[in-house]
Formats: structure tokens, C-alpha cells, sequence
């Protein structure tokens, strides 16, 4: 009975969190992140604002940012739910692919996601890679913003959110893997390091009392002991993902050991 109400207070916290007003409406811009003439590959910024008044004002001052690089805006109110994907489409005639971004809208994320697939089963050929979703816009339902990714098996859902006296990081990991140990290494704003290990079939949940949240992802046979020390070693040297709170929104980066510098 006590671990039942346990699950009861966690599984409320965690849809109080979700819940937490930010800004109501999103704005997205897309611009050309690498000029190629009609192969330019794309990229996209997107911002919470509370009304069209506030998208304006950005919309104006992204487009004379990039008014060199074909700047594109788009105003979202909390009431529709958006999913922005890339993929690679190869150019007709141009005997090149160019890096597009994509973006569906819809009631919900599922509506979304279904228009989606259907694009993907009714024009193949559009698609030389897969799509992959990297950010969706709950609405009305999910007053923060949410960023999801696949680590190659573990499912990824992350949230961030103000509450009354600090800003949080919900995580929602998802091992789909069915032989896969995931052994998630995460450190927050302030230095702590922390290591979550996620079994096959699995959902983790968990909030996280930080702004900032940096993620590496490995995997091994989950028959075999956990992973060491010098494992852990070991991933500290590799690219982390870095998911940091801004203005209630998520800006996703990366720190690349190889350079010694954070990109994206």
C-alpha cells in the first residue's frame, strides 16, 4: 500500500511539472545553416512567446539575422501540437542531398506523428534517409518544452519546467532494446555526476533539480555485471548531449572532446 501511494504522489509531481506555466505559444524560424544554392541544407531555432504580439517582434529580428540565408517563421498558439524532424532528400537534377527540416502539426503529437507516416508510405522517394524527430510542442497539454530522441534502442523524452522555487528536468527513458543493458551516464549543472541503469523493456522516469542536464548513453549484455569504473572513465571522454533550460525552452547542444568546445 505505501509503495502504491508512492507511485500515486510521483506519478502527480510529475504531471504538476509538465504542467507548469512557461509561454503559451511557440515560435519556430528556419534558415539555410550551410548555403549550397538549392542543395543549402536547413536548420531551425524555436522559442516560447506568450502571443503573436512577442512572435512578431521575433520573427523580425530572426529574419534580419538571417536575412542572407532564406529566413522562414512560423507561429504556433498553445492550442496545436507540432513535431519538427530531419532527413536527407536528394535533389533532382542537382546530383546532391541537402539536409531538410520538417514540421507537422496537428491536435496532438500522435495526429502528428500519423501525418508523418503517412507521408513517409505514400511518397518513399522523398525520404533518402529516415526522419528523425528532435523537438515536439505539446500545446495546450505540456506548458514546457519537450525533446525527444532515439540513443540507438533507448527512447528518449525530456522536459523542463519551472517550478515555484527552481527549474527541473523530467526524464523519460525507454529501453526498447530486448537484450540491452543501457547505462545511462548523466551530469547536471552544477558537476554531479549520476548513472542510471535502464534494463530491456524497461521505463525510467525520474526528475532531475537542475537546469542543465549533459547525457552519454552505452550499452552491453544485460547478462553481464554492470559496467565498471573504468567504463565509466572511459564514455566521460566521448560527445555529450547537453539539453539546457532557456526562457522555458530547451536548447540542444553538444560537447565535442575532439575540439574542446560545445557545438550546435
Amino acid at each position: 500500500m505505501k509503495k502504491l501511494i508512492s507511485v500515486l504522489v510521483l506519478m502527480l509531481l510529475y504531471v504538476n511539472i509538465f504542467a507548469q506555466e512557461v509561454k503559451p505559444c511557440l515560435f519556430i524560424g528556419l534558415y539555410d545553416e550551410q548555403k549550397r544554392g538549392i542543395c543549402s541544407d536547413r536548420a531551425m531555432v524555436q522559442e516560447g512567446v506568450k502571443d503573436y504580439a512577442e512572435y512578431q517582434q521575433k520573427s523580425e529580428q530572426f529574419n534580419e539575422a538571417h536575412k542572407t540565408q532564406n529566413p522562414n517563421t512560423r507561429f504556433f498558439t498553445e492550442k496545436e501540437a507540432v513535431i519538427a524532424y530531419k532527413y536527407e532528400k536528394k535533389i533532382v537534377g542537382w546530383n546532391c542531398n541537402s539536409k531538410v527540416v520538417g514540421i507537422k502539426t496537428g491536435k496532438n503529437i500522435e495526429d502528428c506523428n500519423k501525418l508523418l507516416a503517412d507521408q513517409l508510405s505514400k511518397y518513399p522517394k522523398d525520404f533518402t534517409t529516415q526522419p528523425n524527430t528532435f523537438f515536439s510542442w505539446q500545446g495546450k497539454g505540456s506548458r514546457g518544452n519537450e525533446y525527444v530522441k532515439d540513443y540507438g534502442g533507448l527512447q528518449g523524452r525530456f522536459l523542463t519546467a519551472n517550478t515555484s522555487t527552481k527549474k527541473v528536468i523530467v526524464a523519460q527513458l525507454t529501453n526498447k532494446t530486448t537484450n540491452k543493458l543501457a547505462t545511462v551516464l548523466l551530469r547536471s549543472a552544477d558537476g554531479k555526476m549520476m548513472v542510471e541503469y535502464i534494463y530491456p523493456g524497461s521505463v525510467f522516469t525520474k526528475k532531475y533539480d537542475t537546469e542543465k542536464l549533459e547525457v552519454q548513453v552505452l550499452y552491453q549484455d544485460y547478462k553481464v555485471p554492470k559496467p565498471t569504473t573504468t567504463v565509466i572513465e572511459f564514455i566521460k571522454d566521448k560527445t555529450w548531449e547537453i539539453m539546457e533550460e532557456e526562457n522555458g525552452m530547451l536548447k540542444i547542444k553538444k560537447w565535442d572532446p575532439t575540439c574542446m568546445c560545445v557545438r550546435g
